[in-house]
């Protein structure tokens, strides 16, 4: 399947869970939600389990106050949830005014995109379009499931860096008529 350019318009497909860790949050990251135009905003809750949504695809908004063991936790617990469309949800986290080594902290944590505020709505949009309609590469070994944590690697002209454990490459891909799928599923063996 081509990678066509990302489409803002979109997200308008999509569901917007919101998890932050108080209501003043919640509410300025359910107005960014609104504003980047998310078909359905909900205030994320562990109680919402698997509830059906007006809309396959699900998307959650972590706010930056949001404390890193509860980022890790929130992390765990979706990608071991035992339903596709949330263990391949994009996660993304909006930070403010981070450093380099903060974004890298958070895609080394499990985030799938990571976003730096301020910044300009359009371009955030597109970003999160991103994650539909193409292949995202995720890895299982025993204790991470999770985008590529090393795809900053490419980016930022550094060698890659390998596991060296054995784990399982995963493509997946997330459109909005039917949620996301798993393309196809490489198993690595141990390196030596």
């Amino acid at each position: 399947m081509p990678n066509h350019p990302p489409d803002p318009d979109v997200l308008a497909y999509c569901v917007a869970l919101v998890v932050a860790s108080n209501q003043r949050d919640t509410e300025a990251l359910m107005r960014l939600a609104h504003k980047l135009r998310f078909g359905d905003i909900v205030a994320y809750s562990p109680a919402l389990g698997h509830a059906p949504f007006a809309h396959r695809l699900v998307f959650f908004l972590v706010h930056f106050d949001f404390a890193d063991a509860d980022r890790v936790a929130l992390l765990h617990s979706l990608r071991h949830s035992g339903s596709v469309s949330l263990c391949y949800a994009p996660v993304v986290m909006f930070l403010r005014d981070a450093t380099d080594e903060q974004v890298r902290a958070s895609v080394e944590m499990g985030f799938d995109e990571v976003i730096n505020v301020p910044a300009e709505g359009r371009g955030m949009a597109t970003r999160l379009a991103a994650q539909i309609g193409r292949d995202h590469l995720y890895i299982e070994t025993r204790t991470y499931l999770g985008p590529d944590r090393y795809r900053l690697d490419q980016q930022h002209g550094r060698p890659p860096r390998q596991l060296s454990e054995p784990h399982a490459r995963l493509f997946i891909r997330r459109t909005v008529e039917a949620g996301v799928h798993i393309v196809r599923r490489e198993g690595v063996p141990k390196r030596h």
